[in-house]
């Protein structure tokens, strides 16, 4: 998912693009030529290895952060997440000096004091290490990392990476920050592309949110402080497997806390067979002759995040039994212009081309709105982390038809690994 960086150009434009990480002016350095933020974004598209550890999630205790304390092994901690900034020292706008403060240490609350509106994980992407955990998993202790051993550890966890691993080791842990109108919570999973749904009750305050990793949900279930707005925002880093729901305060204010657990909050459980969801239709409108947009959404507050190359099934009766056909969410592919005017966040988008054969494309086109339409969950194979050191895509769409495509193609444009598609 490609992340703007706006809030980083408002950052270094305050601060006369050269401000220290203090914010005072008169401690700013002159960066060297090229070396401008431009250059950090191009670098980070670049292919090189700004991780250390070959772009493969890690669990780091803080005694390994502190064995990355030098200028030329710089690692840093912040809300959760740990980055290599070694390549970052001369990018930095208040100098090597102002970032070498947090190395080897958690710097959340160095960050926090003096820019927290750097959207910092879009400026280091590229670079992340991993989770920052109390300590390591029964699994057996991960070695500090250094130069030496770096290598060893990348190729151990390549051939078994994290979305190989055994789905009763995978975990999910939350995070989350708030400015005065907005409330955000990060989870960090170690999926390629984690299902997520988001679930709103009682007065806007009842918050459960299920995180599908593989075979198993993660269940958190929150009674929040206060109540807030819907729609929420969802967006998944498919680089790191990252989710940030983003909400509107319905009163702005800062909270004392971000809420109260509620007793199933923090549950691991194997996913069964999940039901179908009924989903009122809010729209069709034409895109050719032949060819519609249907706008769906669930009939309460809930949202639910599609990964890329999967599907939903439609379950139907048609003249006494069942039909049940697949379709590729289309929204996210769609320009702003082209989306229907009730489409909001937590709306499904399909687009069917209608045949004559068709009992559901047929079906589908004719709906009204307010009609109900059954859903199922997502559904698919594709993991994007396999085609990461891939250089050309083939794509070939005979009989899913075109749909399916698109998401794939936007994504492997967005990387920005100059893939080469046919």
């Amino acid at each position: 998912m490609k992340e703007s960086l706006t809030p980083v150009r408002m950052a270094l434009t305050a601060s006369g693009g050269s401000g220290s990480a203090t914010g005072n002016l008169r401690n700013k350095v002159a960066l060297k030529p090229g070396h401008s933020l431009m250059d950090w974004v191009r670098l980070g598209h670049s292919g090189v290895d700004l991780t250390g550890v070959g772009g493969v999630l890690l669990d780091v205790t803080p005694e390994q952060l502190a064995a990355h304390s030098k200028k030329n092994d710089a690692w840093i901690a912040i809300r959760g997440r740990v980055y290599n900034v070694t390549h970052y020292m001369d990018f930095h706008p208040g100098g090597d000096a102002e970032l070498m403060r947090g190395i080897g240490k958690d710097g959340t609350s160095l960050f926090t004091q003096v820019h927290p509106w750097v959207n910092f994980e879009s400026l280091l992407q590229k670079c992340l290490v991993g989770r920052l955990v109390q300590s390591n998993r029964s699994t057996g202790a991960l070695p500090v990392l250094n130069k030496k051993t770096t290598t060893f550890i990348g190729k151990l966890f390549t051939k078994r990476g994290a979305d190989q691993c055994d789905p009763q080791e995978k975990s999910v842990s939350m995070d989350w920050y708030q400015q005065l109108g907005t409330v955000t919570l990060q989870f960090f999973t170690l999926g390629d592309f984690p299902q997520t749904r988001v679930m709103l009750f009682t007065s806007h305050k009842d918050l459960t949110v299920h995180i599908k990793l593989g075979s198993l949900l993660h269940v958190t279930h929150l009674l929040l402080e206060d109540s807030v707005k819907w729609p929420c925002k969802v967006r998944t880093n498919c680089d790191t497997g990252m989710v940030e729901i983003y909400f509107t305060k319905a009163t702005p204010h800062m909270w004392h806390k971000l809420g109260s657990p509620v007793e199933d909050d923090g549950q691991k459980r194997d996913v069964g067979q999940e039901p179908y969801d009924p989903m009122e239709v809010v729209s069709v409108s034409s895109v050719t002759h032949n060819t519609k947009l249907i706008l769906l959404r669930h009939k309460h507050r809930i949202m639910d995040t599609i990964p890329i190359g999967y599907s939903v099934p439609v379950l139907a009766t048609i003249d006494g039994a069942e039909v049940i056909r697949s379709y590729t969410p289309m929204a996210a592919a769609l320009d702003e212009q082209f989306l229907p005017p009730d489409w909001s966040e937590d709306c499904l988008c399909l687009m069917v081309k209608q045949c004559s054969n068709g009992l559901m494309s047929r079906y589908l086109c004719d709906l009204k709105p307010e009609d109900v339409v059954n859903v199922g969950p997502a559904v698919g194979l594709l993991q994007l982390s396999v085609m990461d050191a891939t250089t050309r895509l083939c794509l070939l769409a005979a009989g899913s038809g075109l749909t399916p495509m698109v998401n794939l193609i936007l994504w492997a444009l967005s990387t920005g690994k100059k893939k080469r598609l046919r």
